[in-house]
């Protein structure tokens, strides 16, 4: 007996070899692998495969697992680009494979039995939810865009309408933390590194819990404050995060990097529209202790850009415009140069993460949808990547998902927990429809277990009755957030043996974070020598131009929202 190739796909879920459009990005991913053996597959439901007896085991469900995501496409930095099923026990990634019953099939991977709770994947993508590592946490609506866009681990900075720019005080850290308990988002606070002394930033790593340190203009990026962050993060195994100095007033780019003296760094929005040295911050690029990183207003380069910044800037700044001066600072960080030459750096993987910066210029629910943008702009512009198949951008695709996950994971000392979808880590894991990929998440598992995702008309027959909206699913609410969400803390916290914070969250002690740099990434670790011309503004990577053009249209935008 034989199937229509089309008609299987639309049953089983793309056979290996098969192709699937993302959205209306351009972007094709061809299927290099299938766990499924043909006549043989699982599929739950009424006549299907899925029933005690056939491929359910009869067993307690500590011996198989809690829930099974079956046959789904998988896009992950890690594993590639492979349809499989998710077995998942106790909130964490148990089995990857193929799903099924060992005692009536061979070659199973993930064991189903009679308790297991099943995600029907067939015809959808998964990825490892996104890791935001710069967000100003100034309302907590935040959370609600991020979780809609499929982040599931956010790093952030202040607790409210506040000037912060880092999170010290262990009283304020604390209630922040507790806040955090209604949301089911894995967090982590950067505590305030612009300091003269070590004090401070100690008291914020052991008695706060913050996870890593902000150093910022606005409170004092100067020579010995960036070194302070970068002694305490050395002795403690932090991330520094840093935002130069705009004015270089007390440093330029050339002082910054002799400052960090081959110490990692995590360098927000490289390209310097965000903050940083003006003209020539992007320079840092490429450097082999520096991982930079870039916020989502630039991503990808449009028409709009440079009109659309200036405002931003004068308000997150508070600067006040009638100054002739506060104005001039507002202009000079806006470079269409830098900003074109960002995105092909980018390609290029020269910037291995991407993040939002939300609320500080940046908007929390655009960071996945704007960086597969800028892939799709990428391929339009520059073609083929190498790696790529003849028909099929499967190597550009897995370079822009590490920006979103794995990598900044890996930058921030949380790759051990999440970033990829692999047997041991945190079932945070996304959902999509290929039609709505990067834009609108179908579902989003947090530790395995529904926390948002599509809803339908709770009064209607079926779920699946319009109006279908994003919003909380059961993850989300009563005590469960907590339960299913972890708490990034300093190690130093977690060994004081004194833990005053209020939340119920695992506390998860970062590590990993120094002696990193680009060659650490995935997919993301081109070095070389940037260069910005300050009187042209041109971009140079070992000698060669570098520049896009500004796009007229996007994509993963107007199609899909108003």
């Amino acid at each position: 007996m034989t199937i229509d190739p089309h008609e299987y796909a639309s049953v089983h879920g793309p056979r290996a070899g098969d192709r699937v459009v993302l959205g209306d990005s351009g972007l094709v991913v061809r299927v290099e692998s299938d766990s499924q053996r043909p006549g043989d597959e699982f599929l739950a439901g009424f006549g299907k495969t899925a029933r005690d007896g056939l491929l359910l085991k009869a067993a307690a469900v500590r011996e198989t697992c809690d829930v099974v995501i079956s046959n789904v496409l998988v896009i992950d930095a890690v594993l590639g680009i492979r349809k499989v099923s998710i077995g998942i026990r106790e909130g964490r990634i148990h089995a990857i494979g193929r799903a099924g019953n060992p005692n009536t099939l061979d070659g199973v991977d993930v064991v189903v039995g009679t308790g297991t709770s099943i995600v029907s994947g067939e015809g959808l993508i998964a990825t490892a939810g996104a890791v935001d590592t710069h967000v100003h946490l100034l309302s907590p609506r935040v959370m609600e865009a991020s979780l809609a866009s499929g982040v599931t681990t956010v790093i952030g900075q202040e607790f409210g309408p506040v000037w912060g720019v880092g999170v010290n005080s262990p009283w304020a850290l604390a209630h922040a933390f507790g806040a955090f308990d209604a949301w089911p988002v894995n967090i982590g606070f950067l505590g305030r590194g612009s300091s003269s002394g070590e004090a401070p930033l100690v008291e914020a790593l052991a008695e706060g819990g913050a996870c890593g340190f902000k150093v910022h203009e606005d409170m004092g990026a100067h020579a010995r404050a960036l070194d302070t962050a970068l002694r305490v993060a050395e002795d403690h195994d932090v991330q520094v995060a840093l935002h130069s100095d705009g004015l270089n007033e007390c440093l330029t780019v050339e002082d910054t990097l002799r400052v960090l003296d081959g110490r990692t760094i995590h360098a927000f929005h490289i390209e310097g529209c965000g903050g940083g040295h003006v003209p020539n911050v992007l320079k840092m690029a490429g450097v082999p202790h520096v991982i930079g990183s870039s916020t989502n207003p630039t991503l990808p380069f449009g028409r709009d850009a440079v009109a659309e910044h200036y405002g931003m800037i004068v308000s997150v700044h508070d600067l006040k415009t009638d100054l002739p001066g506060d104005a001039a600072m507002a202009r000079d960080r806006i470079r269409a140069g830098t900003m074109g030459a960002e995105d092909v750096l980018h390609d290029l993987g020269a910037i291995g993460i991407t993040s939002s910066d939300a609320q500080g210029m940046g908007r929390a629910g655009e960071t996945v949808r704007r960086t597969f943008a800028m892939a799709g702009k990428m391929k339009a512009e520059l073609g083929p990547m190498a790696g790529d198949g003849a028909h099929d951008d499967n190597a550009r695709v897995l370079r822009y998902i590490a920006k979103l996950t794995i990598n900044p994971a890996i930058a921030h000392g949380l790759a051990h927990e999440i970033g990829s979808i692999e047997v041991g880590k945190m079932a945070d894991i996304v959902l999509w429809t290929p039609s709505f990929f990067g834009a609108k998440p179908q579902l989003v598992l947090k530790s395995g277990f529904p926390a948002y995702g599509v809803t339908g008309d709770p009064n209607a027959a079926t779920d699946t009755c319009q109006p279908l909206v994003l919003g909380p699913q059961f993850g989300a609410h009563g005590a469960t957030p907590a339960d299913i969400s972890v708490a990034f803390v300093a190690r130093a916290a977690v060994e004081q043996g004194d833990d005053h914070l209020p939340t119920r969250r695992r506390r998860v002690a970062v590590r990993g974070t120094r002696g990193i740099g680009p060659g650490d990434l995935v997919h993301n670790s081109r070095i070389g020598q940037v260069k910005v011309d300050a009187r042209s503004g041109l971009v140079t990577l070992d000698g060669d131009p570098i520049r896009s053009e500004p796009a007229d249209t996007v994509s993963l935008s107007r199609l899909y929202f108003l």
